[in-house]
């Protein structure tokens, strides 16, 4: 239960993230050369963090199973999952911000 509780959590923060992401491109002006400008530069913005949600729980869920074989706690795989997302979300806002 608790997992899904995550996933969902995570989705609506990713979907949240990329909605604003690319909504920030509305600053720029004609001629901007900046790459969140570019057409690429919004989709790269939107995608991005709902690409690291679904790279995060599978990642997540594999880690899972071998944690569980191996005798070992399964919440490192959600661990590493959160810190996968994470990582994707501090690349996506560097990547607006710049």
């Amino acid at each position: 239960m608790v997992c899904v509780v995550l996933v969902l959590v995570s989705g609506l923060v990713a979907f949240t993230l990329g909605v604003g992401g690319a909504m920030s491109s509305d600053s720029c002006r004609p001629g901007d050369k900046s790459f969140l400008c570019t057409s690429t530069g919004q989709n790269v913005a939107f995608w991005l963090p709902l690409a690291g949600w679904i790279a995060s729980i599978v990642l997540a869920g594999l880690c899972v199973t071998r944690f569980d074989r191996r005798r070992r706690s399964p919440w490192l795989g959600i661990a590493v999952g959160a810190a996968v997302f994470s990582v994707i979300v501090v690349i996506d806002w560097l990547l607006i911000s710049g």
